[in-house]
């Protein structure tokens, strides 16, 4: 009996199903936590792709040239748009087992692109210069660089 003017209280539950449901619902929350978890990480695990720049990456593979190679660029100032020009890429240090393969190069802006590549030639010695059509100087942030066939 339950005193007048106060509440009743009780204690534990008055459906005897609601453990189950509650369970049911922990697990489903469980595995949806892993699930979104693995899609991150399988993000994560690509090469050279981070958080705060997500894009592509360039890696080295195998080919005629182990050490890798230097590049540089010339300039000639163009007086019609007030800029330099890339007119020349030059790249130094390719292995002498690379002549009769083809090289190219491509000049990458600060967001990546391929923003001009040079015409695939012959290389022909340890230095190669190969000529670029003017591309903006300042715009240059890396260049990528083809050797094979």
């Amino acid at each position: 009996m339950v005193p007048a003017g106060t509440t009743p209280v009780t204690t534990g539950t008055t459906n005897p199903k609601e453990p189950i449901i509650m369970k049911r619902t922990l697990i489903a929350l469980a595995a949806g936590l892993a699930v979104t978890g693995g899609v991150f990480a399988s993000a994560a695990s690509l090469g050279g792709v981070e958080s705060a720049n997500l894009g592509s990456s360039a890696t080295v593979v195998a080919s005629c040239d182990t050490d890798g190679v230097t590049v540089d660029y010339s300039t000639a100032y163009d007086s019609a748009s007030g800029t330099y020009l890339v007119n020349t890429v030059t790249v130094d240090g390719i292995s002498d087992s690379c002549k009769g393969e083809s090289i190219e190069v491509s000049l990458k802006d600060t967001d990546g692109r391929n923003t001009t590549s040079t015409t695939r030639t012959a290389v022909t010695g340890t230095k190669q210069s190969i000529p670029v059509d003017g591309f903006a100087g300042e715009s240059v942030d890396s260049a990528a660089v083809f050797i094979g066939s």
